[in-house]
């Protein structure tokens, strides 16, 4: 049985030694995954990186490029930031690798559920906090306290390893997650709507921005979904100023699995 791993992406930010992303290639095609984005990553020499990735270098030939991780995760469904370290402006929460891996919709054979972004920082310090901000997800990889930093390359080659061994489970692969585009504008256009009732005690709405898209995405919730979810925002927000009138019925029916007017 194979696992269907054309859903996955890794994502190198700032990486530095070119051993790495060559033993990181040579790490995601032994799992089945092609796809790689480097992010804000120096031009490596092409020769190391051929000699760690021996019959693997065909994924660094094919790596896409961008400057900022918010760009190269325009297209993703879920993203995930591996870390090891907790601080107070990191993610509140994080799962372990393997929890995240059985968490994710999708499996082995049809139906694979939206762009799944497994997202590394550099060797030195791993991901930034802004980087892990611009994740759905904080993962870890549970190692001994005696030594828990890991190789980059390494690190790669546990993800990879258990998102493979998940997706051979035989999960229905029913879910049909928004894009990262679509709940960030979701988000936006949500938090707008608190700020127009005065919410916010300061001009800073990130953190509740970042939260409802974060939340959105760790939910899987579908486009309809989403939209339904916007509109409640917006709906509400136009009531509480005044702007509508409410009604005793929805315009529209919900999306399946949404709320009915009429439930208790």
């Amino acid at each position: 049985m194979v696992a269907d791993m054309s859903r996955f992406t890794v994502l190198l930010c700032r990486a530095q030694e070119a051993g790495n992303v060559g033993s990181a290639c040579r790490a995601m095609k032994t799992m089945g995954i092609l796809d790689l984005v480097l992010v804000d990553c120096p031009e490596f020499d092409s020769e190391r990186v051929a000699t760690l990735a021996v019959h693997a270098f065909d994924v660094y030939e094919n790596a896409v490029r961008f400057s900022r991780l918010e760009d190269a995760l325009a297209g993703f469904a879920i993203s995930a930031g591996f870390t090891r370290r907790r601080g107070q402006r990191r993610k509140s929460q994080s799962l372990s690798v393997r929890d995240f891996a059985s968490s994710l919709p999708g499996s082995s054979g049809q139906g694979s559920s939206g762009r799944i972004a497994l997202v590394f920082g550099n060797e030195k310090d791993g991901l930034s906090d802004v980087e892990l901000a611009c994740c759905s997800r904080a993962v870890h990889i549970p190692s001994s306290d005696a030594f828990p930093s890991l190789n980059l390359a390494q690190a790669v080659q546990v993800a990879c390893y258990e998102m493979f061994i998940a997706g051979l489970e035989g999960r229905d692969g029913s879910a049909d997650p928004a894009g990262r585009t679509e709940t960030e504008k979701a988000a936006v256009q949500m938090t707008a709507a608190l700020a127009s009732l005065g919410f916010f005690s300061k001009k800073d709405d990130g953190a509740c921005r970042n939260f409802l898209r974060d939340l959105a995405e760790r939910a899987l919730l579908g486009k309809k979904e989403l939209d339904y979810l916007t509109r409640l925002f917006l709906k509400a927000a136009a009531l509480s100023a005044g702007k509508g009138k409410p009604r005793r019925h929805s315009p529209e029916p919900p999306p399946p699995g949404a709320p009915s007017e009429h439930a208790p």
